[in-house]
């Protein structure tokens, strides 16, 4: 079969790859391995770097991107598609003469040039999918990766039509393939260019849209496909019709011009030298391509637009395959996935993590979390651990610690299997010392110095209070940093009714009596928000002691340490009543939010800049392929957002800072509130009904209800979470 594959590849690669069809796969016959190239700049990880989800490590990036004499699966429909006007996106071709008082009619109308476009889009959008689904199979039933299924090293991918291979390559392949058409849409198409300002408009001279990249409808995630008018009527593809009577003319453009159709050849800008910059930011304004070879690429700086859309793109498709595959899997086995996918030995590097659950047992908790499910929370987290028994052979198991914290600190259970791990004796009394409680995580989890720590540990802190030494703190969360570690912090905030507090002993200890006070509703200060950003994990708000386990959900979907990352650590995942903090971006890169929305939900989106410059926020429907709203943060930095669901709907909210009004990065928050509609449809008991006990909760249709001062209180549980339970309370988890 190897050899099979081999030939296959040279027959392709030296006897029917044109020189002239797309940016370029190889270097060589007129091409200059262009796809390789952007795909290098938009995912390659810096000479050195480890993957931490957003890029691939060398052997990762050679399968999808290629290398000397290895086409990688980007390149792989230059093997079989070549021919293929779905694979690259042409054929979307249509000019409206009557604008540009040209004579005549033109051969085709907007509806087939549009229609042409939409079948692209399903195309790769199938392709996009056949890489989700494949891989599945990097993990086996219990969640380990799999290493013959992954292992590269001496063993290069290859990629053939309808041929199954390791589970790795195969998932590569489907994302690269759909890599390929995306990248290609910016050459081939006038979405990004300009037309010769000398010339007269025509179909030797098409008007260019400078529009700017990502497109938005190039969303692969649906598989229904955008809206008819989210593509713009001056939208063109190059005609590319290639028969065998034109032999090795692979222009494509013979019986385009004689059906009198704007050809690929006129509109293509695929051949250029292109610099590459694998992880290192490049400066904006510094060029990314010079030499440019085609004439619409040498028209003002066309090859660079389109090298820089096409780069822009990829980085997006990753983004949103990350996206994907945590709503199709999970966080646990999608967080697994992207890790194999980037990582050049992930059966190594992917596992064996060290975790520290630090809880909070500061007496406030008799007023925020009278039913303990901050402990709930953190068993659940522990339940996702990978334990002794459970581990592979060529896999490593977790470890978890877990660490009490009022006045002082203390080891509840030692660093070591999460199948033991005990939360006896954490109770509701003294007063609130979290930097020792992170300063003990951090002695636990590097005690051993013959196991790795840096990028494989991490720390999880539940607390209702702010330390009194906020200097202590980060200076403790700056040394997790240093040591690679990465910190999540859920701070649980006053409830509105507040449980009455039992009255606690005396204490004529000065530390006790400075750290426990009563909760207030004042924020957490900047700089502790900005450490906990620094070390990679996520600063949240937390509503109600019941959104605790929401706060876990979120923690697993942004990734507990630097292995695991499945989305951005701007943006990802929101989830009801938890407020997360993000970092505007200086460069004005947008931060993009997701939630899977339930029909009939009706929702509010806050968003809050603390230390940041005005936001531009806009809420879009995914499979709609349209903007629902766009707001601008008011004069007190705030903006909302509310939307009531029509159908069940994936909404991205898009946040970007502006450069108007001062500092254009800084800190902010975004938070999602569920509103109540006055009834809810999915859950039985009505919220009007009696209760007796506070605290009672019950799980009820898509969410549970809580006992609250004489009535239940329903909340719905987040996008792909249910009602469970455990020893202790019930929480809304993965399935």
């Amino acid at each position: 079969m190897l050899a099979q594959r081999l030939a296959f590849v040279a027959i392709c690669l030296f006897l029917v790859l044109p020189p002239v069809q797309c940016f370029g796969t190889v270097n060589g016959i007129g091409q200059m391995a262009e796809h390789e190239r952007m795909t290098r700049d938009a995912l390659a990880c810096a000479p050195g770097a480890k993957s931490t989800g957003d890029c691939f490590e060398p052997l990762s990036i050679d399968a999808l991107a290629g290398k000397s004499k290895a086409t990688g699966a980007v390149g792989a429909p230059d093997l079989d598609e070549i021919f293929s006007s779905l694979a690259h996106c042409d054929d979307a071709d249509y000019l409206d003469y009557s604008k540009y008082s040209i004579p005549g009619t033109y051969p085709r109308t907007r509806a087939q040039a549009t229609q042409a476009m939409l079948d692209c889009l399903a195309h790769l959008s199938g392709r996009f999918s056949d890489g989700l689904t494949d891989a599945k199979a990097l993990l086996d039933s219990k969640d380990n990766i799999i290493k013959k299924e992954v292992n590269l090293d001496g063993n290069d991918c290859t990629f053939v039509p309808s041929a199954k291979g390791r589970a790795k390559c195969d998932a590569i392949e489907g994302f690269g393939r759909a890599l390929h058409g995306v990248q290609d849409f910016y050459s081939h198409s006038n979405w990004a260019d300009e037309s010769d300002p000398a010339l007269s408009t025509s179909i030797t001279n098409p008007p260019g849209l400078r529009l700017p990249a990502p497109a938005g409808f190039l969303d692969l995630r649906s598989a229904m496909t955008p809206a008819g008018f989210s593509i713009p009527p001056e939208l063109i593809t190059g005609c590319f019709i290639y028969k065998a009577s034109d032999g090795t003319d692979f222009s494509g453009s013979k019986e385009c011009e004689k059906q009198g159709r704007l050809t690929h050849k006129t509109l293509n800008k695929d051949t250029g030298t292109i610099n590459v910059f694998p992880g290192v930011p490049i400066p904006p304004g510094s060029p990314i391509t010079r030499s440019p070879t085609t004439p619409r690429g040498k028209i003002g700086n066309n090859f660079e637009l389109a090298v820089e859309g096409a780069i822009l793109e990829t980085r997006r498709q990753w983004t949103d395959f990350r996206a994907k595959l945590l709503s199709l899997y999970g966080p646990k086995q999608a967080s697994l996935i992207v890790c194999a996918l980037t990582r050049d030995q992930p059966w190594k590097d992917c596992t064996g993590r060290k975790m520290a659950l630090v809880i909070d047992s500061s007496g406030s908790n008799q007023e925020t979390d009278p039913s303990n499910l901050r402990i709930s929370a953190a068993q659940e987290f522990d339940a996702t651990l990978v334990t002794e028994a459970s581990v592979a052979p060529d896999n490593f198991p977790d470890k978890v610690t877990v660490i009490d914290f009022d006045t002082s600190a203390r080891v509840i259970y030692p660093l070591g299997d999460p199948a033991s791990a005990s939360f006896d004796g954490i109770d509701s009394d003294g007063g609130t010392f979290i930097a020792g409680g992170v300063a003990l995580a951090i002695q636990e989890l590097t005690k051993d110095a013959t196991d790795p720590t840096e990028d494989h540990a991490g720390i999880i802190v539940f607390t209702d209070g702010q330390d009194s030494d906020i200097s202590a703190l980060v200076a403790t969360i700056d040394d997790a940093t240093n040591k690679g570690i990465r910190l999540s912090f859920g701070f649980l905030s006053p409830p509105a009714n507040p449980v009455t507090r039992r009255t606690r002993r005396r204490s004529t200890d000065r530390r006790a009596r400075a750290l426990y006070p009563r909760q207030s509703n004042a924020g957490p200060p900047h700089e502790l928000l900005a450490a906990v950003l620094r070390t990679g994990g996520v600063f949240a708000t937390i509503d109600s002691a019941e959104a605790q386990h929401s706060f876990i959900n979120l923690v697993l979907a942004r990734g507990p340490t630097n292995i695991d990352s499945i989305s951005p650590n701007d943006g990802g995942p929101l989830f009801p009543d938890i407020a997360v903090v993000a970092l505007a971006s200086v460069a004005q890169v947008p931060d993009i939010f997701t939630y899977h929305a339930k029909a009939g939900q009706n929702l509010t989106f806050k968003t809050e800049a603390i230390t940041s410059g005005p936001l531009n926020v806009t809420l879009y429907d995914v499979r709609g392929s349209k903007d629902l709203n766009s707001v601008a943060t008011n004069a007190q930095g705030a903006s909302n957002i509310v939307y009531k669901a029509p159908s069940d709907v994936d909404l991205e909210l898009i946040v970007t800072a502006t450069a108007k009004g001062g500092n254009s990065t800084g800190l902010y928050s975004v938070q999602l509130q569920l509103t109540s509609s006055g009834s809810n449809s999915t859950c039985s008991i009505a919220t009007s009904s009696p209760c007796q006990t506070i605290g009672e909760m019950k799980c009820c249709g898509t969410g549970f209800i809580t006992c609250d001062h004489g009535g239940y209180v329903f909340r719905d549980c987040g996008p792909g979470t249910v009602c469970k339970g455990s020893s202790i309370g019930l929480y809304c988890g993965y399935p």
